[in-house]
């Protein structure tokens, strides 16, 4: 283009070029699909080339014949069938010529003075029963510069139309005109103005502008060229259309055009992208306000726990208090003259203390843990089950059926990161094991009390440990008494026998006191390490998830802000 050269179109083009190019990597960041990419890379590719102007339509509306009309020659083939299966490229040539450049792109060179300023692509049509014509049609969209919409007087504006109209405007924000051919069937200039309002109010509504419209009669055109006949091409109102393309779009007009499409392009993708970013956003936010909750109520869960396990605590914690009890009473009642026998008989003290200190209380120690323990696994089972059902909800969000590309794979990765984890959480529930669990805690209770309150606790349970270690408390608190001659007792028994047995009650309830102590702790140690480690194994099964969610939203924050920066340069340009 002779208007190019001028340094400051070539400086805007320059800058036109760069902005593109963020655009398309703003694309494959957003994964916008090859058709959306490849588009945006075509126009950046003919920044430089010839005004090209595409003609669409649908089959049988009078493209070809238009195009005849205009070059006053038979370049196109016309008929009632689809004629042009091919994409035409119509380009300047000294010579008359036709190849094949591609299986679906044929090349048309003519020594005509109008390709010399701008080329033309004559497309099929929009509704060919050859699917293959339409797609590429839509490939050649994004090139254009201009598009010029054939519909006719017969069939103006059909559905098939519309849904063209809405991809070309809607997707690539291409500007348009339309030719409205076969105008020589209208009854009457009345008729004539009844379907431009119904083609310009139908744009309207469908693109938010109001396009300009030439009726023509192609045909009429045609034959007035071919037989030199002014009258009759004034009759086809041919020569408005051709005022428009060989002097306005050739002429001053053409520049800005050139220099405006691209950005018309380049603002119309950024507003899929922003919306795309806008859906993404709004499941992320739903996905992370689920997260919340779903941390929030594992908070909630252990404290939950962790008070509903205390009151197991507490009961163990009172049977002890209980023996404690018994065993000072015991203490009280057998360290005295009476008792010497006793006192003296190991055995027989031993025997004494289980019935009256001991009781059934080993036996009921045992089973507050077992309930404790089982208590927990349960609790934990349900954690599992909740994760499960909580995010199966999230699973149910879908990439809607018209999404894009992007869109698609998207929540195509999603799905699969929540599909993962609920096979991951549904084995987890299917193999759980509840009563291999429990003898796996209770093993670990058993290790860390033999950590705490020493090796025998590794081969008897809490509650006989208990028992064994308060007996062995109160037999060496009693001392030597159980030496003691009989005569030496009879001597000093008034000092002695009370002041023992003040010491042996003292030093009793005091290593008891450690015992219980002990034992808490013992029981308190190895339950935190069994509800961390339930609550780190379901957080880890939702690990992934929090990822793909973490991920996803910073890539979404980088390309929103990528979006501002472009839109920013996109509005200095156009400055």
């Amino acid at each position: 283009m002779k208007d190019l050269a001028d340094a400051r179109a070539r400086e805007l083009l320059d800058r036109e070029r760069s902005l593109l190019m963020d655009v398309q990597r703003l694309l494959e960041r957003m994964r916008m699909g090859e058709a959306l990419i490849g588009g945006v890379r075509d126009v950046v590719e003919r920044l430089d080339a010839l005004f090209l102007l595409v003609i669409v339509g649908e089959f049988n509306a009078g493209k070809s014949s238009v195009i005849n009309a205009l070059f006053g020659e038979k370049i196109m083939e016309e008929g009632p069938i689809p004629t042009t299966a091919k994409i035409n490229l119509l380009r300047y040539g000294a010579e008359v010529v036709d190849r094949q450049v591609t299986e679906f792109i044929v090349e048309r060179r003519r020594p005509h003075a109008l390709l010399k300023s701008m080329d033309f692509v004559d497309t099929p049509g929009t509704n060919s029963i050859v699917k293959e014509h339409q797609t590429i049609t839509e490939d050649f969209i994004p090139r254009s510069d201009l598009v010029l919409f054939v519909t006719s007087y017969d069939r103006p504006l059909t559905e098939s139309e519309r849904t063209f109209l809405e991809f070309i405007r809607s997707a690539w924000g291409k500007r348009l005109v339309f030719v409205l051919n076969k105008a020589d069937l209208s009854g009457s200039p009345e008729e004539m103005q009844q379907v431009i309002s119904h083609i310009k109010s139908g744009s309207e509504a469908l693109m938010g502008l109001e396009p300009r419209v030439f009726p023509v009669s192609a045909k009429k055109a045609f034959a007035a060229k071919q037989a030199g006949d002014e009258a009759l091409f004034g009759e086809s109102q041919f020569d408005v259309l051709e005022e428009f393309i060989t002097k306005t779009l050739a002429g001053p007009q053409q520049l800005a055009l050139k220099l405006t499409a691209p950005l018309d392009t380049a603002r119309q993708v950024l507003d899929q992208t922003s919306q795309q970013i806008e859906r993404h956003r709004r499941v992320l936010d739903d996905d992370t306000a689920h997260l919340k909750a779903f941390d929030e109520h594992l908070t909630q869960k252990q404290a939950g726990i962790a008070h509903g396990y205390e009151r197991y605590l507490a009961e163990v914690d009172n049977l002890l208090l209980e023996m404690e009890r018994r065993g000072v009473q015991f203490l009280d009642d057998n360290i005295r003259i009476g008792k010497l026998q006793t006192l003296r008989d190991k055995d027989k003290f031993k025997e004494e203390f289980n019935r009256q200190v001991v009781r059934d209380h080993e036996r009921q120690i045992e089973k507050r843990i077992d309930d404790a323990v089982d208590w927990l696994i349960q609790e934990v089972f349900g954690l599992w089950n909740w994760t499960h059902s909580h995010m199966r909800e999230q699973l149910r969000v879908s990439a809607p059926e018209n999404a894009s590309p992007g869109s698609r794979e998207f929540f195509y990765n999603r799905s699969e990161v929540l599909g993962n984890l609920m096979r991951e959480a549904n084995r987890k529930i299917e193999s759980y094991d509840i009563k291999e669990e429990a003898r796996r805690i209770l093993e670990n209770t058993n290790d860390t009390a033999s950590l705490v309150l020493g090796a025998e606790a590794a081969a008897a349970g809490l509650g006989a440990l208990a028992a064994v270690l308060m007996f062995t408390t109160a037999a060496d608190t009693v001392g030597g008494v159980g030496l003691v001659s009989a005569g030496a007792l009879a001597v000093f028994g008034l000092f002695l026998l009370p002041r023992q047995r003040r010491k042996a009650i003292d030093q009793f309830k005091e290593q008891v006191e450690g015992l219980r102590r002990d034992i808490r702790k013992a029981l308190e140690d190895q339950f935190a390490r069994e509800l961390d480690g339930a609550l780190a194994k379901v957080q880890d099964i939702v690990e992934p998830f929090r990822t793909f969610v973490v991920s996803e939203g910073a890539r979404l924050a980088e390309a929103m802000a990528d979006r501002g920066t472009i839109s920013n340069n996109l509005q200095a340009i156009q400055a």
